[in-house]
């Protein structure tokens, strides 16, 4: 230390650098000492370490959750839209629709938006017969719904909306395909809710004859139980006569931007319109995935506070062991203020150093998650097996910009306020009472 005490005491009190050579050479001769000269290096590297490893804890959980998240929404409504928007009139005029996918396709964010119905039916084939749920939209569209579009099992979409009497294609789930006992290029018949009038008898429920063009495999029971799709010309006619419902399915670039695009969409469409997104019709599901997104931040937050008090005792035994050296300091000629931030640097470089590594460390192991699963596995077998969890990719992880950010952030502020009070302390060690007895 004598470097930094001949630097200190060569030059006036008001012209010692706040921040400067002599004390930072004196906070980091103070995080060096050995055991012999009252020095705290054990405590301040296992307060590094605590901080490191709470960090990339931190990281690491949150962009874990956050893939799963992606994954819950990706599985959720991979068969749905992310936004529902139907025009507040029972008969819209002709071309109100188009004018609309118009004006939706092209604000940002927006995927694609495009006319669709969806309607129960009763499906009849191999005489059994079930319930389902007819999906009726164009090729194009369905083609943008990857859970579908990518998980045709049998068949494909090729023929999807072309032919005519029983020709016309559909595409259904696997689930039902078994019930049924069906395989593509199968007849079933489809019974709408719809009946038609009959001047010699009473009232016939309409129903028609469909081919099978493919057969689709979510992973989603629902779905794949009860999902039909079919081209919405054909649908218009089986469900509603030909009229057109006056409803169209938004898909979203993340399904996250329903909050900001819903305003939008209520300032450029200059008519009364009901609107609902995916969180409206699964608010159990999203209020969940919010719900634990808030808890375990709030969790690690915890996990990180708890993390600094090794930093705290470690400061506080600094303090202690130093005051010898504290009322030398102040008797050639340094301040307070240069007292304290000495120690505030003595901490922070414990809390930046610990924050740095950490969020290294959980960023690699998130870059690098499938090979430690694929380690891991070696002794614990499949952690997600992929037929029942639907994680092909293995666990998934997202990282966030803002996030690791905002943790980094955590980290140091934390680090910075467990170190002020021993620092604070030190600033106000009076000399003449710390030498009295030396």
């Amino acid at each position: 230390m004598s470097t930094a005490l001949s630097h200190m005491s060569s030059e006036a009190p008001n012209k010692v650098k706040p921040f400067g050579t002599a004390e930072r050479t004196i906070a980091m001769r103070y995080l060096r000492a050995k055991k012999s000269q009252g020095g705290v290096g054990l405590i301040a590297g296992i307060s590094f370490a605590c901080i490191a490893l709470a960090i990339a804890a931190m990281i690491i959980i949150m962009s874990i959750m956050n893939g799963f998240r992606e994954e819950v929404i990706r599985l959720t409504i991979g068969s749905e839209g992310h936004m529902f928007i139907a025009v507040a009139e029972a008969n819209p005029p002709p071309g109100t629709l188009d004018d609309l996918e118009i004006t939706i396709s092209g604000l940002p964010k927006v995927t694609k938006a495009f006319e669709f119905t969806q309607d129960f039916a009763g499906v009849q084939a191999n005489g059994r017969v079930t319930a389902g749920q007819v999906i009726g939209m164009e090729l194009q569209a369905l083609e943008t719904f990857e859970l579908i579009a990518g998980n045709i099992q049998q068949g494909g979409l090729d023929g999807f909306a072309s032919g005519s009497g029983s020709d016309p294609m559909v595409v259904i789930g696997v689930q039902m395909a078994a019930q049924l006992g069906l395989a593509v290029g199968d007849k079933i018949v489809l019974l709408s809710g719809r009946v038609r009038q009959s001047p010699f008898g009473p009232p016939k429920p309409v129903y028609k004859p469909y081919t099978i063009g493919g057969i689709f495999a979510t992973g989603l029971y629902e779905a794949d139980l009860t999902y039909i799709y079919m081209d919405i010309k054909e649908s218009t006619l089986l469900f509603h006569a030909g009229v057109s419902q006056g409803t169209v399915m938004v898909r979203l670039e993340n399904a996250d931007d329903v909050d900001d695009i819903r305003s939008l969409i209520r300032e450029v469409i200059k008519q009364p319109i009901f609107l609902e997104t995916w969180r409206d019709r699964n608010a159990s599901v999203a209020t969940a995935l919010r719900t634990e997104q808030v808890a375990m931040r709030l969790v690690f937050m915890i996990v990180v506070i708890i993390a600094m008090f090794p930093v705290l005792a470690a400061m506080i035994m600094l303090v202690k062991n130093k005051s010898k050296d504290i009322a030398v300091l102040r008797t050639i000629g340094a301040t307070s203020g240069s007292i304290l931030r000495i120690f505030l640097m003595a901490g922070a470089m414990i809390g930046l150093l610990g924050t740095f590594i950490g969020i290294i460390g959980g960023i690699l192991f998130c870059l690098n998650i499938s090979a430690v699963q694929s380690f891991i596995e070696i002794f614990t077998g499949p952690l997600f097996p992929a037929e029942q969890y639907q994680l092909a990719s293995g666990i998934p992880a997202k990282m966030v910009g803002s996030e690791v950010a905002g943790v980094a952030f955590w980290g140091f502020l934390v680090s910075a306020l467990a170190t002020f009070f021993p620092a604070w302390s030190a600033s106000k060690i009076d000399p003449v009472e710390a030498l009295r007895y030396e």
